[in-house]
């Protein structure tokens, strides 16, 4: 009698089970359906939970010309999701003997001799404590560097003679740069492509046979086209030469070639105990980034967060996400080919999908301007102010954010579309008034206009709110001379 009862104890645990997991299947399909009709994804989902797939789902065209749709194994760019794989690599020369993590640079690249760099380490390079700066310090790198084709020891030279940004090891700057170093470095101590160890040292190991390095000469089968989304229209993505972001971002992947990733990681099949656990120790705050890895608790509401290991990823036309979550197995995976969310509204996606995971309410409102840009593109800038008011006021479907209500002037003024910008512009100025970039915006859109006193009133009404503001500064210097 007691055998049954514990039978079927353990029967209708195995039957809540699954429940559960079909309603947070079901949620999580309704939350990212909710997304792709508010035009804020594309792309391909897949979530884990103790180690077992939960849910994927695709969303969107993969090609657009011929209206493809996305399935669960398109290929997609990566982008800086590359740069844990890349980490994971390094660690695999140094579990084989290859690689000394507080070795400097210059022992293994004789170009860094005598270079700012020289003396930083092979772990400051994996923890962005370098001091090797980022693609912002050209201020033409995108539309000029980043579009030319260079041989690696070219690339080297755009950056390597660059004075550092700090003392290495003393604090945390993001560095692209540093992470194509590392690539370099596996090309210089193992005599082979950065591609070709990719493959034979993890992805054939896993059996990531649809993951590879891409450069535009080369035909994937079933990669995604990547598109922007810009005042309610896709239009295809900028080029970008993917070999000067060996080791940074140049990798496509699947969601399902990145689950294998993860549970490698989890199973210490590619790397071992120790240096797994290296890889995942926080490092310097704020981002506590460690080998590839931010390494921080993730906060999905206001009082609960949970132990992670994420990294984002953003190349021309894609933008993905990973988040780990090691003490259940469990992962969450983001691969988007339509940059149509701003950053700030991407990061909502795992928010929403770990409250999911963890029985917390999803609230899913619509961003205001995102109803903006569709209203902009269908009828016009007037109709879309009109309904903004209305929209604004309804707080239970709509949320309101400032800077992307900005960011959706600056676009229409770049576009050259002047009045409609004005508009926009001086709805924001109504609304709010406190924000000193609001100000700048519409000074500018008045200087456009050629309506030089307003343009000088706004630049002033900007310093107001914020006396730092070196734009309305050296604007003002030159309308005032």
């Amino acid at each position: 009698m007691i055998f049954k009862r514990n039978t079927a104890t353990l029967f209708l645990l195995f039957l809540s089970s699954i429940l559960l997991a079909q309603r947070k299947q079901e949620k999580l399909s309704n939350l990212m359906k909710t997304y792709h009709n508010y035009n804020m994804f594309d792309g391909t989902v897949l979530v884990a939970e103790n180690g077992k797939v939960i849910y994927k789902e695709a969303f969107g065209l993969s090609n657009r010309e011929w209206s493809i749709p996305n399935s669960t194994d398109t290929k997609f760019m990566i982008g800086s999701i590359s740069k844990p794989i890349t980490a994971t690599l390094i660690l695999i020369l140094v579990q084989k003997g290859a690689i000394d993590l507080e070795k400097s640079i210059d022992f293994y690249i004789p170009e860094f001799i005598n270079k700012p760099a020289a003396k930083v380490t092979i772990k400051q390079l994996l923890n962005h404590t370098s001091g090797i700066q980022n693609y912002e310090i050209i201020d033409d790198f995108f539309p000029r560097i980043s579009r030319k084709s260079y041989n690696r020891k070219d690339y080297l030279k755009v950056f390597c003679d660059s004075t550092l940004a700090f003392m290495p090891g003393t604090t945390y700057l993001y560095s692209s740069w540093g992470y194509f170093t590392l690539g370099y470095l596996i090309e210089k101590v193992t005599g082979k492509t950065y591609e070709q160890v990719m493959k034979e040292e993890i992805f054939n190991k896993l059996e990531m046979n649809d993951s590879g390095s891409y450069l535009h000469t080369k035909i994937i089968n079933k990669r995604a086209s990547g598109y922007d989304y810009k005042l309610g229209e896709f239009i295809s993505a900028d080029f970008r030469d993917q070999s000067n972001a060996m080791g940074t971002g140049d990798i496509y992947s699947t969601v399902e070639d990145l689950f294998k990733f993860h549970l490698a990681l989890s199973n210490h099949t590619l790397i071992n105990k120790e240096l797994s656990k290296e890889m995942f120790t926080s490092g310097i705050k704020p981002a506590k980034y460690g080998y590839g890895w931010f390494n921080q608790n993730f906060r999905y509401i206001p009082t609960d967060s949970v132990k992670a290991n994420y990294h984002i990823g953003s190349t021309e036309g894609f933008m993905s996400f990973m988040i780990r979550m090691p003490e259940t197995n469990s992962v969450a995976i983001i691969l988007c080919n339509s940059s149509n969310s701003s950053l700030v509204d991407f990061f909502g996606f795992p928010k929403n999908i770990l409250k999911v995971m963890h029985n917390k309410p999803v609230i899913l409102k619509q961003p205001i301007h995102k109803k903006m840009e569709t209203l902009i593109a269908t009828r016009n800038a007037t109709i879309a102010v009109s309904e903004f008011n209305k929209m604004k006021n309804d707080t239970l479907h709509y949320t309101v954010d400032w800077l992307q209500m900005n960011k959706l002037v600056t676009e229409l003024l770049n576009a050259n579309r002047k009045d409609e910008a004005k508009i926009i512009a001086e709805s924001n100025v109504l609304e709010f008034p406190d924000k000193d970039l609001v100000m700048i915006s519409m000074a500018n859109i008045y200087l456009a206009l050629n309506r030089k006193k307003d343009a000088i009133s706004f630049f002033k009404k900007s310093l107001q709110l914020n006396s730092k503001n070196e734009e309305a500064k050296v604007k003002l210097k030159e309308l005032e001379d």
